[in-house]
């Protein structure tokens, strides 16, 4: 009785493992063996979707969130729920978005995107970036409805509708950038791995570690990003969170760093950043918190907080996670999330989750009123 009340004083506190006297809840010794906090956000598998033979690439929602659409190795999907799709024609589609509610544009590994019904996935035309490498950035520009594409070493605009680029843009190789793929890549050249984009500024992540900024409309290069080059890694992945939240941007490496910015100060570099175990392919930003999800090959969805990227909660699939999209509504936030290994015992099936606040630790709570 003597200890406890020591305890709710104030004047001592102890170890929850040994009972030794500490100031913390662990002391230094058992610290190590402590177990992890418990998680204030939970992934709920609401539904599970079956289909693919092989690696899915890319997922993208409708505009209204009623139907989801898949790409990868073998073809594709829009899927009207979890029995009911149409096929997506196609080898090595590498990204997909949508057109409003009739077309999804899917983008290849040879630098073509087709405009496909997403009713009956019919082509109905074929965009030829002229480049022969894979597309890994297909973004629908907001308010006039043009793509954005990353194509190989180049970002481009094209005007679906009279099927015509209108912009293009090659990348260098930033002076310190990191080379990708070795003597695979003799020319040095920088990739184009993932866009992202928010009112008018599109942004590039690229295989040289730079993270690009431009204006989305003409291309012309407002700015770039280089921490991770700084730490010699590729950069994988980016998102940015949709309006009306804070305009935040994401990032993440081959090293497994996820790093975030405040769109009004890139000048004053990362304003938080977590370490993760491997590569990270996937980022979406969730909820109207919002959440900054991850997820990467150790096969582990992660839900960062915003604050300082603490991880909040976590689900585990059977292998890597190559795609993440947010369902475009804040209120009910959900993602979708889908990927594989390509071997010949590989889960290709897409997950889609509900992303919800977790009960509360009551025990810290308590300690917090005493």
């Amino acid at each position: 009785m003597e200890r406890w009340k020591r305890s709710l004083d104030g004047a001592d506190t102890y170890c929850e493992i040994c009972s030794r006297e500490c100031i913390n809840r662990y002391c230094d010794e058992c610290a190590p063996a402590a177990p992890p906090p418990p998680a204030t956000v939970n992934f709920h598998p609401e539904a599970r979707l079956q289909g693919h033979k092989d690696r899915v690439y890319d997922l993208a929602w409708e505009p209204d969130g009623r139907r989801l659409a898949s790409v990868g190795q073998v073809g594709g999907f829009v899927w009207n729920g979890a029995e009911e799709r149409v096929t997506l024609e196609g080898d090595e589609l590498m990204r997909v978005c949508w057109d409003g509610a009739a077309h999804v544009l899917c983008g290849d590994s040879l630098g073509k995107v087709r405009v496909c019904s997403a009713f009956d996935g019919r082509p109905a035309a074929t965009l030829d970036t002229s480049q022969d490498d894979e597309i890994y950035g297909l973004e629908v520009l907001p308010g006039d409805g043009r793509l954005a594409v990353g194509a190989g070493e180049t970002a481009q605009v094209w005007d679906v509708a009279a099927a015509s680029r209108v912009a293009r843009t090659t990348f260098a190789r930033a002076e310190a950038g990191v080379v990708f793929g070795g003597e695979r890549n003799p020319e040095a050249r920088a990739y184009v791995f993932d866009v992202a984009v928010r009112g008018r500024v599109l942004c590039c992540a690229l295989s040289d570690g730079t993270t690009r900024l431009l204006d989305a409309r003409t291309l012309q290069a407002i700015g770039s990003l280089d921490a991770h080059a700084q730490r010699g890694s590729c950069a994988l992945a980016v998102a940015v969170a949709p309006e009306p939240a804070a305009p935040l941007l994401a990032s993440a490496d081959q090293s497994g760093a996820v790093l975030l910015y405040d769109m009004r100060r890139l000048g004053d570099g990362p304003v938080a950043e977590s370490q993760l175990p491997g590569g990270i392919h996937a980022l979406a930003f969730v909820g109207s918190g919002p959440l900054v999800v991850s997820g990467g090959n150790d096969g582990t969805l992660r839900a960062h907080e915003t604050r300082g990227m603490a991880v909040e909660g976590s689900a585990t699939v059977v292998n890597k996670v190559l795609c993440i999209e947010a369902a475009p509504d804040p209120a009910a936030p959900r993602v979708a999330s889908a990927g594989g290994t390509g071997n010949v015992i590989s889960d290709a099936g897409i997950n889609v989750w509900r992303v919800e606040s977790g009960p509360a630790d009551f025990a810290a709570r308590v300690r917090e009123l005493l």
